[in-house]
């Protein structure tokens, strides 16, 4: 007999099904990622399909039932509304390209409270901030790779252990060199760049305006995380959302 659950969780990505109904990909605080049928959702007048969609934070109730990949929802409203999202490219470009990174990053049925707060507390800051969102997504990256285990090293180099100041990122093996101890080819973090990911890894969320940063900064910063986690997160590669990502945010 099914047994009736509910949690908070965010909208990952929704596919129609039959003429009426939504498949509902989530991931919830409190059962991980959950894949559910939303019957009757896309009909007309039905305030269901509004709630679930992508990045949206709501509240879920459904019916689970062991050996499906589909459970059946019962019910759907929201915890946060993220009206912000819509008043900037740039703004809505990166609470897509957070969800889609995170859907790939996790497995079925593996509860991450920590990884839950973090993307929560991210679309927040997206659709709150009025300035520039570079930063928020740079956070995003960075503590996600922590959260999965994938942490980069800051502060000493992969190899030799050496203190650093600069660095070069290896993408064959995923691993921050020091000049000494680096190859020829690489992804390259310059003093700047290095400093700004270690203050980025010990600020709170809540305080990142107070991190400037420069157009080669950034680009060298981005480039390195987004190819940290390609290396070290199974499925990373091919994002669907990461070329309007870079698109909107460079303009």
């Amino acid at each position: 007999m099914p047994t009736p659950l509910t949690s908070n969780a965010v909208v990952l990505r929704t596919t129609p099904f039959s003429d009426t109904s939504l498949i509902v990909r989530l991931f919830t605080e409190d059962f991980g990622k959950v894949s559910v049928i939303a019957k009757g959702a896309r009909r007309p007048k039905q305030a269901a399909v509004s709630i679930l969609q992508p990045p949206n934070h709501v509240a879920v109730w459904y019916s689970f039932k062991e050996g499906r990949d589909i459970q059946t929802l019962t019910k759907s409203e929201f915890v946060e509304r993220y009206t912000g999202l819509s008043t900037q490219l740039a703004k809505g470009a990166a609470a897509m390209l957070i969800v889609e990174m995170l859907d790939r990053a996790v497995h079925d049925s593996d509860p991450h409270p920590i990884l839950f707060r973090l993307i929560t507390s991210t679309l927040r800051q997206v659709d709150q901030t009025e300035g520039d969102v570079t930063v928020l997504m740079n956070f995003y990256q960075l503590h996600l790779a922590k959260q999965l285990g994938f942490g980069a090293q800051l502060s000493s180099c992969g190899r030799c252990g050496r203190p650093m100041k600069e660095a070069l990122f290896e993408p064959n093996t995923g691993t921050l060199l020091c000049p000494r101890c680096r190859s020829a080819e690489g992804i390259r973090l310059g003093r700047n760049a290095l400093d700004y990911l270690q203050r980025l890894a010990a600020t709170h969320i809540s305080e990142l305006s107070a991190l400037e940063l420069d157009r080669n900064t950034n680009k060298e910063v981005g480039n390195f995380l987004l190819n940290h986690l390609y290396y070290h997160v199974d499925g990373m590669t091919n994002l669907k959302s990461i070329k309007f990502w870079k698109q909107v945010s460079t303009t």
